[in-house]
């Protein structure tokens, strides 16, 4: 008995002295789940986790990564980026063959932001996709959606807008069916981005407030910060600069919840290049000035260099508008991914202003003839048929995909009441969500369809005459020449081009050039006959197509045209008249060959303009 009574108390000792040991144990910080706490305050969890660096050291290496996980997360969202790196770093160290695919993937995907900011894109998506690999295997959909809007927002600054579009709509489908609101947010966030560089910013303010108001109702501030950077940015490049100013200084209200002085590089850039575009220089380089002498982002001050140079041309302050063209373009060097992307041509573009004001014109004429030539081949590529199909086909897809999961979501709800509820009560029910289904469904087809065709009409149309472009002019004749011979010998083309264009353009400038151009479109729209086929295929130069037509008739109507034009033409608001050189050419036994009618309209042209131009020759 006295043995018993012994091992009792031996017992009860053991468990008195353990719990302490245990309560002490069970006080330690979960850093596994500590996303939404980083989020909602990520200046208090950084002071945390700083707090327990010295209890941290003495963990086991597991915890220890995940402490230097959690600890690089918070240093992220207060903008420490040196700091950050250096802890993803010191992680990266760490890591082995037997480190835990939820930690590996979190800090590949850490170390792609960091390749993202330093200007590194190819190694960044490399990274990214790395991360995303990671996150499947180990079955954390979260992380992986999140992973997939990053990858699709890195693609799109170096502009491949197609794959960023197909990315960022299978991560926003798994994310809806996650139905995690903060992931929905960030994805929404990442629309109004790619959005805004394909210049539709009616659709990425409408992303951009989403994804606001979203973060709001979550309460947090780093993520609503960003949004409201985004939309002070898409004003900008909207041109509504009032508004871009005033949601530049909501950001820098906002940024109050880090301590971090390095935040106002933001801001100021944001400012600055608002200012700039707006014309009051003097502000802007001030601005720009203090900008560039923060710490920031490469890319970024590139851009700022680019804005300033523009300001010091107006301000007839060449050599430091060379110097900061100079190093911008230093920049984009070292950047390979961003050669001819438009924030690099345009630096192209700044130098050719650069050397009109010094008087160079003849090099500014070639810059400009150079910049002109790239940028419009970057215009007909991210505005290409494919890609306007893409983004017509992902965002009513995007729709269908949140109407279809909310009316899911919706069903189950109503189940649940229909169980309490007659069978009478349940058909009726029924039969209404049937109807809603087929309407919806008609909704959508008919949406598509407009949408599609107005798609079709903006990859036709030239946007400044709002004549047929180069491109459906020539597919036309290229149609004809697979016609039956029959058809084709009844065919002339009508070459028109606008006589001494580049002196009216070097005279009163681009946009009364833009006027004259229009007015002439507008006196061949008149004149040319309802089948013919009429369309601007080069700077000054317009083409008229008429099928079934002799070359004696195609005389007659170039006559009445170059008649219209030397009555009429004028350029807007001075005496100078507008005059116009004619090559007309038609198939014929000689001719039966598509491509040769062309090049022999494109030589009575060039006649036209040897013998004194304002005249018609025909080949």
């Amino acid at each position: 008995m006295k043995k018993a009574l012994q091992a009792c108390y031996a017992t009860l000792l053991i468990l008195l002295l353990s719990f302490p040991i245990a309560a002490l144990a069970d006080k330690r910080v979960n850093f596994i789940d500590m996303d939404h706490e980083i989020y909602l305050e990520p200046w208090g969890s950084y002071q945390k986790l700083i707090g327990l660096q010295s209890e941290a050291e003495s963990y086991d290496e597991l915890d220890y990564l995940w402490w230097l996980l959690r600890k690089a997360q918070a240093e992220n969202l207060v903008y420490f980026y040196d700091d950050f790196s250096r802890t993803v770093k010191q992680a990266n160290n760490l890591v082995t063959t037997d480190t835990p695919l939820a930690i590996q993937a979190r800090l590949s995907l850490f170390q792609g932001l960091i390749e993202r900011r330093k200007g590194d894109y190819s190694r960044s998506q490399e990274t990214l996709s790395k991360a995303l690999i990671q996150a499947k295997e180990a079955q954390l959909s979260r992380l992986y959606v999140y992973g997939k809007q990053e990858l699709a927002y890195t693609k799109t600054l170096t502009e491949l807008f197609e794959t960023s579009l197909v990315d960022i709509q299978e991560a926003y489908v798994e994310a809806f069916a996650l139905k995690d609101q903060f992931l929905i947010a960030s994805i929404n966030e990442t629309y109004g981005a790619i959005y805004g560089y394909l210049h539709d910013y009616k659709k990425s303010i409408e992303y951009y407030q989403r994804a606001l108001e979203a973060y709001q109702a979550l309460q947090y501030p780093a993520h609503v910060a960003e949004a409201i950077y985004g939309l002070a940015s898409t004003y900008r490049y909207w041109g509504k600069y009032q508004l871009a100013i005033e949601y530049f200084e909501k950001y820098q209200q906002q940024t109050t919840y880090t301590p971090n002085s390095n935040i106002s590089f933001f801001s100021a850039y944001g400012i600055g290049m608002t200012m700039a575009e707006q014309g009051d220089c003097l502000a802007a380089i001030k601005v720009i000035d203090e900008a560039l002498a923060i710490k920031g982002i490469v890319d970024y001050n590139a851009e700022l260099y680019k804005r300033k140079a523009s300001c010091l041309i107006s301000l007839g302050r060449f050599a430091e508008a060379e110097r900061a063209l100079n190093s911008a373009a230093s920049i984009f060097a070292d950047i390979p991914e961003l050669i001819g992307t438009n924030w690099q041509l345009e630096v192209i573009k700044i130098s050719a202003e650069l050397a009109h004001a010094r008087g160079q014109h003849d090099i500014g004429y070639r810059l400009l003839e150079h910049y002109y030539r790239q940028y419009t081949d970057l215009l007909l590529k991210n505005s290409s048929k494919r890609l306007l199909k893409v983004r017509a086909s992902l965002e009513v897809e995007r729709q269908k995909v949140a109407q279809a999961l909310s009316e899911e979501r919706q069903q189950v709800e109503s189940l649940e009441l229909e169980k309490r509820q007659s069978n009478a009560t349940q058909d009726i029910y029924f039969t209404v969500f049937i109807t809603c289904g087929l309407l919806i469904v008609l909704l959508v087809i008919i949406a598509q369809y407009r949408s599609n065709r107005k798609m079709h009409l903006l990859t036709i149309k030239d946007p400044l005459s709002g004549l047929f472009n180069r491109r459906y002019i020539f597919d036309y004749l290229d149609k004809a020449g697979l016609a039956d011979k029959s058809e084709k010998m009844q065919m002339s083309i009508i070459l028109i081009d606008i006589d001494d264009f580049k002196k009216i353009n070097d005279k009163y400038g681009h946009p009364v050039g833009d006027e004259v151009i229009c007015q002439v479109a507008e006196i061949g729209s008149d004149i040319f006959r309802q089948g013919d086929i009429f369309g601007r295929i080069g700077g000054e130069e317009f083409m008229c197509i008429l099928p079934r037509t002799d070359v004696s008739t195609a005389k007659q109507i170039a006559e009445r045209f170059l008649c219209a034009i030397n009555q009429s033409t004028v350029v807007k608001g001075h005496q100078d008249k507008v005059t116009v050189s004619i090559g007309i050419s038609a198939l014929s036994p000689q001719c039966h060959d598509i491509k040769q009618l062309y090049i022999n309209a494109d030589q009575a042209l060039y006649q036209a303009k040897h013998f004194g131009k304002n005249q018609i020759s025909i080949f």
